[in-house]
Parts: structure tokens; C-alpha cells; sequence
């Protein structure tokens, strides 16, 4: 933090003043004898309660007896008596003597009071994070406290900024952690609203305001900040695809499928080498053409299930091995199969070109039959080896696929060994 540096013209004012008043009292500081300077300075003031210097050194006193493990004990209000008399002492400073000791101290005695409660902040909340819950409380309340101390500083212009960045963020942490929400809310947004990105030594943390207030305008259902911070925090941090997924559970739970679709769009196109991205995109449409509650309207089905298919394929190319991209792609034909055999269940004219046109489809349909076979065989052949619990229900539903797809090929025989799989796969996955 900033400290304004006493110009040598102070220094040479400033000397001698108070030399033979305040001797003792700073022996007794320099040897950390706290208790001796305390009554020394409880002296003075029961003398003059409104002599400025007094109580400025009574701050002085004061702030280092609340910051000593061994002392702080005198008084546990200490940092609030080292403040009080702090500002009374500047206010009543009528002479410049306060000031100038002020600026020879370099303004210690009011940054003690900051850092002061800042340190004990951070103990609580470390005491916090280790299972006492209830310390987070204390920890907000402290680090609060070194805010307002510095709003006080950064008034008077001797040193600190209009947001204490690190001391804002901070305090929201412990805000969250201490289930005050609506605290947390207003100090996020003190960051958040500045577009503030990270100091000089942390470029990570402060993500965290946009990410948690657009968390909780989401679930407070207020589109407009939800909309704002997810839009801020897209700008500030670009190349984070945490807003990315949020914007395609917000269009989900909307039920906008176009809009969802759209920002699939730009998601891969952002990350091309995403086989996690090209496969949920994939899975996406899948699930809205065929899980779709009965009676929605699938907007543009036919060029939706196309894209399915080119996403599976992208997903495929990057890892080719993946077993859930092999399973959904032997799903992906199968369906198609079963659409085009329904297609040809309505054709039944008798005339030749509702039999030519049936037979066709019925063809087409074996035909993509038989494109599943490979894809969904891969998946199982993975699976095979393993002999884990946590496997067995992919398994079998993979068993069960192939045992539809050659029912519906007609290959009986191949239908029933996919049957014995399913029956047997109980046994085998044990582990």
C-alpha cells in the first residue's frame, strides 16, 4: 500500500517537539513494554482527555496492545479505543501536532488499526476453514471492520485506492462462507461493477464475483443481473467457458432450444478440439428429438439430427476409442432405422408406388441398421475386459441396443447371443 513520505522540511519542524513529554512513552514502545505505555498514556489522557497528542498517542499505544499475543488481553477493545482516539485526535488537531507526528510516523498508528483488523480477520477465517464454522462470522465482522478503516484513509487521500480490491474480494469470501448472501452480493458487486480483473500478484481469484453473482441471480430467477454479470464476466475473462456452460443451462431450463442450439454453435466453433464440447452438443440434440416430453414441437428435427450426427463424428475424430461416443452413434443409427421402418408402416396402398416406396424405406432402414453395428460393437468390445460394478449398467444397456438393432434385422440368432450377454452380465461385473 502507498505511504506519503515526510518531506526532510517536517522532519527538521517536528524535532525536538514533545522530546521530554513522550521520552518514557517511547522507550517503553521501542522495548514493547505495551503495559508500561499503556499507563503512561491512560496518564496522560486522564490529565487532558482532548489533548490531541494524547489521544494520538493513545492510538499508537493502543493498536500495538491489540496486535500482542501477550497484551491484547488488557483490553479487548483495544483496536476500537486506538480508532476513536485516532480520528478524535486528527479532528481536534487545531496546531498541525498531531500532523505532524503523523507524517514522522509515516501514519503507522491508523495502518496498524487497518492491518490490525485484516490479520485477525484472516485467522478467523483460516479458524473457519479448519471446521469452526462459526468463526466466519467473526471473520466478516473483522475484515469489514478493516474496511471501514481504510474508507477512512482513502478519504483523507493519505494513501489507498476507492475499492481496496483484495480487501473487497476478501470480504465477500467470508460473507459466502458465512451464509450471508445478500453481504456477499453487495461487496461482489463493488468488484464486478468496476470491471476489476485481478491485481499485479493474483490474476485468478477475482473471477469469483462474476461467477457466483451470476450463480445467484440465476437461481433468484433475476434475468437482468443474471444477464449482466454472465456478460460482464464473458468480457473480462474470454477465455473462461464457465459462462459458456451457464448460458446453456439457463437456455435449458428456459426449454429455448433454439437459443441453446445456437450457443452449442459457438461454443464449438470456439473450441474445435473440444471432443467433450462436439459430444455434448451431440447428446443435447439427441435428447431433445427423442426424450422430449410427448406433445413438443421439435423445431427442425430433420436438420437437428443431422448436426447430431456431424458432432458425433467430430467427437469420434478426436478420440476414436471413446466409449460413450461409439455407444451414442450405434444409438444415433439405430433411431434413424426405427424412424425410417415407422415411415414405412404408414405406407399401405396397394398401388405399385406406395410397394416400391415402402420397400425402399424398409431397405434404407436395414441399411442404417447396419451402420449402428460397428459403432455400438466398439463400445461394448471396451467394456468387455472389465469386471467392475460401476460398468455393468452401461453394459448392458449397450447389450440391449445390439439385441434391438439385429431384432430388427431379422437376425435372430445374433438377437439371441446379445440376450445371453444381458443375462449373464450380472454375474461378471463382481468387483
Amino acid at each position: 500500500m502507498k505511504r506519503i513520505i515526510l518531506s526532510s522540511l517536517l522532519l527538521i519542524m517536528l524535532s525536538g517537539l514533545f522530546a521530554q513529554d513522550t521520552k518514557k512513552l517511547k522507550t517503553y514502545l521501542d522495548a514493547k513494554q505495551f503495559d508500561k505505555a499503556k499507563a503512561e498514556v491512560d496518564a496522560a489522557i486522564s490529565k487532558n482527555p482532548a489533548d490531541p497528542v494524547a489521544l494520538y498517542y493513545k492510538s499508537k499505544v493502543y493498536a500495538e496492545l491489540a496486535a500482542d499475543p501477550q497484551f491484547k488481553v488488557l483490553v479487548p477493545d483495544a483496536r476500537e479505543q486506538a480508532l476513536e482516539a485516532f480520528k478524535k485526535a486528527v479532528d481536534t488537531d487545531k496546531e498541525n501536532k498531531v500532523f505532524l507526528l503523523l507524517t514522522q510516523d509515516r501514519y503507522k498508528p491508523i495502518f496498524d488499526v487497518y492491518q490490525g483488523y485484516y490479520d485477525a480477520g484472516v485467522i478467523a477465517f483460516n479458524s473457519g476453514a479448519n471446521g469452526n464454522k462459526a468463526d466466519f462470522d467473526q471473520a466478516l465482522t473483522l475484515f469489514k471492520n478493516s474496511d471501514m478503516v481504510g474508507r477512512y484513509i482513502f478519504s483523507k487521500k493519505w494513501a489507498l485506492s476507492e475499492i481496496d480490491t483484495q480487501l473487497v474480494l476478501t470480504v465477500g469470501k467470508a460473507a459466502i462462507n458465512a451464509g450471508k448472501k445478500e453481504e456477499a452480493v453487495i461487496w461482489l458487486k463493488k468488484l464486478a461493477d468496476a470491471n476489476i480483473t485481478g491485481t499485479l500478484n493474483d490474476k485468478t481469484s477475482y473471477q469469483l464475483p462474476y461467477q457466483w453473482l451470476s450463480f445467484y441471480y440465476k437461481d433468484a430467477k433475476d434475468d437482468a443481473n443474471f444477464l449482466k454479470y454472465i456478460s460482464l464476466g464473458k468480457k473480462n475473462f474470454p477465455k473462461d467457458d464457465y459462462y459458456d456452460a451457464v448460458m446453456l443451462d439457463y437456455y435449458r431450463d428456459k426449454k429455448d432450444y433454439d437459443a441453446l442450439f445456437k450457443k452449442y454453435d459457438e461454443i464449438v466453433a470456439a473450441y474445435p478440439d473440444s471432443m467433450q464440447y462436439h459430444f455434448n452438443y451431440a447428446n443435447e440434440g439427441f435428447i431433445y428429438v427423442y426424450n422430449s416430453d410427448a406433445g413438443t414441437k421439435i423445431n427442425n428435427k430433420e436438420a437437428l439430427l443431422k448436426n447430431v450426427g456431424v458432432e458425433l463424428q467430430k467427437a469420434l475424430a478426436i478420440k476414436p476409442n471413446d466409449i460413450n461416443t461409439n455407444w451414442m452413434l450405434g444409438q444415433y443409427y439405430y433411431n434413424a432405422g426405427i424412424d425410417l421402418k415407422e415411415m414405412a408402416n404408414l405406407v399401405r396402398g396397394a398401388k405399385p408406388e406406395d410397394v416400391k416406396k415402402k420397400a425402399d424405406l424398409n431397405a434404407q432402414a436395414k441399411e442404417i441398421f447396419s451402420k449402428a453395428i460397428p459403432y455400438a460393437d466398439k463400445a461394448l468390445s471396451t467394456l468387455e475386459g472389465s469386471n467392475k460394478k460401476s460398468d455393468k449398467s452401461k453394459y448392458k444397456s449397450i447389450v440391449d441396443l445390439m439385441q434391438r438393432i439385429y431384432s430388427s434385422l431379422n437376425q435372430s440368432d445374433k438377437a439371441k447371443s446379445y440376450q445371453v450377454k444381458y443375462d449373464t452380465a450380472d454375474a461378471r461385473f463382481v468387483n
